[in-house]
């Protein structure tokens, strides 16, 4: 009878190489036509929607859009505050070893800094650094086998692994629509300055064969009133959305992760019922990408050999990602801060601008280490006729310790920073008071390597090496023996050597002990 081979398949996905990597684009910015000429920037950065990423031989090619975002003074005799926001594309190339074309491109973007030169009245030229951190991941069916069949006399040695099993992921846009109103006791809209969109309150769950993810889209605005001051104001908004995301397979056992990045916002100043434009019509698409591995016990052959034929195992390692563990934590940060001898006195604050920013995060035993900033643009209006409104940019340095199980030096840490909340209180002139809260989400992941036998062939043994040796052989055990190994070595089995030593199968084997092996009689 032949040898029968059972296998069993499983998906596994895996990192196969990543790399940080940081540019410089450039782009010249033109002032829309209906804009009055650039006096004084006060304040110019932006944000990155990332495009589509392809992973080709050994590099990953990335596109993606800037959105700036730049408040200015212009140059009428009111000074008066405009802003310009205009969007450029860009692309680049990351090397990253052992990518290949295929492979899944994941790809995460961020402003580290923008330089910027008026050029003149009409032009702003812009110099982007940015630190793209791009990874090629891979999916694959693997096969292992299970169990051996059809030969009386192979000896089977077997194994329960834990294999993270890739279950998918799956992407989805939910769109939500609002009209947001002005607070009472602030003026109607004339002009929408800027607006600042990001997630917060995120959560999911997890349901059969779904994933119901939620979250609340922070919308901050900063617009001129329609009032004889043509003041500065500034509303803040909240809408909660919830939306479903089918991934069959998945349970409530399952280990789920859930990307939230903001697609598209628009928003558009209408009328409400007495003819002001105390309306805010907002429409907002968030992109949702949910991907979970199922923790799977599987039962496999780790070695085979025969008592009378030659047995050749075939062995293929693969890799698996498992997330070792994750934690929340949350870092106050309070600072006053002094103006420095350049920038005019306040008259009033009427808004703080706070992103947090991830310069480094390393493991060690049982905790995650993570140092970041926060940059802060602080926009007030001044005690000075000639710059009325100002702009003062002030970082704030953390670094914070978080306790994780199972951590160690050298394991990979994903972290992501948000700002929860944020406060602040004019102390002097040229004193502020800032009190910013930022979560602090670690995960750590382990990329181990599993060997699995693949393959598995019989061929006769010709040469019968086991008859060279006497019925009985007194065999003493060498560092990193085994039952399994002394039997196979000799073409006998574990049960013959149980059956004539004084010891049991549980019992561990000391270097030098003394094993009677006997031999297996055909």
């Amino acid at each position: 009878m032949s040898l029968e081979l059972v296998r069993e398949s499983t998906k596994v996905n895996y990192v196969v190489g990543e790399e940080l990597a940081q540019t410089i684009v450039e782009h010249d910015i033109i002032v829309p036509d209906v804009n009055p000429d650039v006096a004084r920037i006060l304040l110019i950065d932006g944000e990155i929607r990332e495009g589509d990423s392809e992973a080709s031989q050994d590099r990953i090619h990335v596109d993606g859009t800037i959105y700036y975002k730049i408040l200015y003074v212009s140059d009428d005799p009111e000074q008066s505050v405009k802003s310009i926001n205009t969007s450029s594309d860009f692309s680049y190339t990351v090397d990253v070893a052992n990518s290949r074309a295929g492979m899944k491109a994941k790809v995460k973007c961020d402003i580290e800094h923008i330089d910027y030169e008026i050029l003149n009245g009409r032009k702003i030229n812009a110099k982007t650094i940015l630190r793209i951190y791009a990874k090629a991941v891979n999916d694959v069916e693997q096969e292992f086998v299970s169990d051996l069949r059809g030969i009386e006399d192979i000896q089977v040695l077997k194994d329960n692994v834990d294999i993270y099993c890739y279950l998918g992921e799956n992407t989805v846009n939910c769109t939500s629509e609002e009209m947001l109103e002005v607070p009472a006791g602030k003026p109607a809209i004339k002009e929408i300055l800027r607006n600042d969109v990001k997630i917060v309150g995120k959560d999911y769950r997890i349901s059969d064969d779904k994933i119901i993810a939620k979250g609340d889209i922070n919308i901050l605005t900063l617009y001129i009133g329609d009032n004889e001051e043509r003041s500065i104001q500034f509303m803040e908004h909240e809408i909660s959305f919830t939306q479903f995301i089918d991934l069959p397979g998945i349970s409530e056992s399952s280990e789920c992760e859930v990307d939230y990045r903001i697609k598209n916002a628009t928003f558009i100043p209408q009328e409400d019922s007495d003819g002001e434009l105390r309306i805010l019509k907002a429409e907002v698409t968030v992109g949702l990408t949910a991907e979970a591995t199922d923790k799977k016990n599987v039962e496999i052959v780790s070695d085979a050999y025969g008592l009378r034929s030659n047995i050749e195992n075939e062995r293929q390692a693969f890799k698996i990602n498992r997330v070792v563990a994750r934690n929340r934590s949350q870092v106050t940060l309070k600072e006053v801060v002094e103006f420095d001898g350049n920038s005019p006195d306040i008259s009033e604050v009427f808004n703080v601008l706070c992103k947090p920013g991830l310069l480094e995060c390393s493991a060690g035993d049982g905790y995650v280490n993570v140092e970041g900033i926060v940059k802060n643009n602080i926009l007030y209006v001044a005690n000075n006729t000639e710059q009325p409104v100002f702009a003062y940019s002030y970082e704030m340095p953390f670094s914070q310790r978080i306790e994780l199980e199972g951590a160690k030096p050298g394991m990979r840490c994903d972290v992501d920073l948000e700002v929860d909340h944020y406060s602040y209180s004019v102390i002097s002139a040229n004193e502020v008071e800032l009190r910013v809260v930022v979560d602090i989400n670690a995960r750590l992941m382990e990329q181990t390597d599993v060997s699995l036998i693949t393959n598995v062939t019989e061929t006769p043994a010709e040469d019968r090496s086991n008859e060279q040796y006497p019925s009985i052989t007194i065999y003493f055990s060498q560092p990193g023996d085994t039952l399994w190994k002394i039997a196979k070595k000799y073409r006998t089995t574990v049960e013959d050597i149980l059956r004539v030593n004084e010891f049991g199968a549980d019992d561990v084997i000391g270097v030098g002990q003394q094993i009677i092996v006997p031999r297996k009689i055909s």
